[in-house]
């Protein structure tokens, strides 16, 4: 017989408890890119932490590679994403953001989730040691 806490512990990475997992780490990414941005930025030019088409890029692209169980279809994603992400960050604002955002969708969606942790630390820290102006 299993204890309650059994239940809960077994379906964390399951189902949607684990697409709500993975979409709260990708909303705590952003929040801390975003707010790495805005920190050198004059307080009229900031833009918003969490980007709302940024959000929304990021978890179609892990919902596509989750739902995605060939490898090669995911690295063509991965790819035809990265070059989206390019061809937006020239227009889209916050301009620098987009790349690094859908690589940390991109593995996540891969499941390689201290790699993502990795990206977003030297990110963020890249973010922070840079001048704000010239970005």
């Amino acid at each position: 017989m299993r204890t309650e806490a059994d239940r809960w512990l077994g379906a964390l990475f399951h189902g949607w408890v684990e697409l709500l997992t993975l979409l709260s780490m990708l909303v705590v990414a952003l929040f801390l890119m975003g707010w790495a941005w805005n920190r050198g930025v004059r307080p009229s030019d900031r833009r918003a932490w969490v980007s709302a088409p940024q959000l929304i890029a990021g978890f179609a692209l892990i919902l596509l590679l989750r739902a995605t169980g060939n490898e090669i279809a995911a690295a063509g994603i991965i790819a035809s994403g990265l070059l989206a992400a390019g061809l937006l960050s020239r227009s889209i604002q916050p301009i620098g953001l987009w790349l690094p955002t859908v690589a940390f969708s991109a593995l996540l969606g891969i499941g390689f989730n201290l790699s993502a942790l990795v990206l977003l630390l030297v990110t963020v820290l890249a973010l922070l040691f840079s001048a704000g102006r010239q970005r």
